[in-house]
């Protein structure tokens, strides 16, 4: 692959990223060159997640949000971009770099989510990519398809978007069915493909991890939660322990670490839940601020919970929790704005000197996100889809065939053409007379 096509865009080389290299090399390259991409994966999550928590109809809701689904998606994305596009999509994932971003989504989708069952006693992981394109109307180009399969693991899959758009959407929602074992169904809503799509990339991952410690069901018991903004209070099961726990203590908040149970087989990894718990019952809003602020805060606090204290009272809600989002919005409030408008460049996803005239220029139209989290006794199981939605500019030669059955009474002009003019004017109310 020539050196200029190396890299999240491909061929942009302000931003180099997907090298081919061999495995031993990647994986030293990027635990110390994508460190900076974790925690700017870090810091983007918690931006999304504020900015959800912010909108009008998100009082006292249960939120879920998967930052490494989007950013694998957003990633996929990247690679087919250029330009300032690119420049758009690398800053909005965080000042790292895009090199550093590709890093880690190629080292995410090759060995740390490499998928694998739960019979080594560790979790059950699944994590795919994949891209659909009707190749009728214009295919990927082979550097994108290469870059992707290679260092993405994505598929790239055939869809008739230009003749049966409707029935290719539920092929589509059962891949992700099949990839998040049955926890996201009908992802992609009615209306969302249409004769003007180009391309679909999508992420789904899904996870099913028992707890290092489990709790001790006879010990669980309904107790009284205490609602915000709204007041007032609900009983929920809650899960109970009195074993030490890694409890650290900040100012205005405490935070838990509760490990699962680590697996013995070739993809050793290790998975833990974190719990944030602000001091006042109405400071989880300040709490999400100061920490979105300042992500480094996390990274202090992972380092700050390397031992067990003692505890006292301990309490924790079992909770499920799922909940869908059409991101363009949000995502376009966090600064990525190119992507959507008719400016933009996807220049290296698909091959539009393969395509009929007229050549038309790819833009994103929707980004769905949907996630499902449940914790209880044993353990948490949890599951996350993203979708980018690309459609062609100003498609009018790809739109939907339309019926004209004038059996009712219309009005007719008759012009012309190069001036414009009107010569007739009518209309017709019963053709009979």
């Amino acid at each position: 692959m020539n050196a200029t096509r190396r890299n999240l865009s491909v061929k942009h080389t302000r931003h180099p990223s997907y090298k081919t290299q061999t495995p031993g090399r990647h994986r030293r390259q990027t635990h110390h060159g994508a460190r900076g991409a974790v925690r700017s994966e870090t810091a983007f999550g918690l931006r999304v997640l504020q900015h959800l928590a912010a909108e009008p109809d998100a009082g006292g809701k249960n939120l879920a949000v998967s930052p490494l689904s989007i950013h694998a998606a957003l990633a996929l994305l990247g690679a087919g971009a250029r330009g300032a596009t690119l420049d758009e999509i690398v800053a909005l994932l965080g000042p790292a770099g895009g090199r550093a971003h590709a890093l880690l989504a190629s080292h995410i989708a090759m060995h740390v989510f490499a998928d694998s069952s739960d019979g080594d006693g560790g979790p059950k992981v699944q994590f795919a990519n994949a891209v659909w394109v009707d190749a009728t109307a214009a295919p990927l180009k082979a550097d994108y398809a290469r870059v992707v399969a290679q260092h993405y693991r994505a598929q790239a899959r055939q869809a008739s978007f230009r003749t049966m758009p409707e029935e290719a959407r539920p092929e589509i929602n059962e891949w992700f069915e099949a990839a998040t074992a049955g926890r996201i169904k009908e992802f992609l809503p009615q209306g969302s493909v249409g004769y003007d799509t180009a391309a679909i990339l999508g992420n789904a991952l899904y996870f099913k991890g028992v707890w290092e410690s489990t709790f001790d069901a006879r010990l669980t018991r309904h107790d009284a939660f205490h609602l915000h903004p709204a007041g007032g209070q609900v009983h929920v099961p809650f899960m109970s322990s009195g074993e030490r726990q890694y409890i650290a203590c900040r100012p205005d908040y405490k935070v838990l670490k509760l490990l699962y149970a680590c697996g013995s087989g070739e993809h050793r990894r290790r998975f833990a839940m974190y719990i944030y718990l602000p001091n006042e019952r109405h400071g989880l809003q300040a709490m999400l601020h100061r920490l979105a602020s300042s992500p480094e805060q996390l990274e202090a606090d992972s380092m700050a919970l390397r031992s067990t204290v003692a505890v006292g009272a301990f309490k924790v809600p079992k909770f499920t929790i799922s909940n869908k989002t059409e991101a363009s919005r949000m995502l376009q409030r966090l600064g990525l704005c190119l992507a959507f408008s008719t400016a933009a460049d996807f220049s290296e996803l698909l091959d539009l000197e393969r395509m009929k005239p007229p050549k038309l220029p790819l833009y994103v139209s929707q980004v769905y996100h949907e996630s499902f989290v449940e914790v209880n006794d044993e353990g948490a199981e949890a599951a996350a889809a993203t979708a980018i939605v690309g459609i062609f500019c100003c498609s009018a030669g790809w739109s939907r065939p339309v019926d004209f059955v004038a059996d009712h009474p219309f009005m007719f002009l008759i012009k012309e053409e190069l001036t414009g003019v009107v010569v007739f004017a009518g209309q017709v109310v019963n053709p009979s007379l």
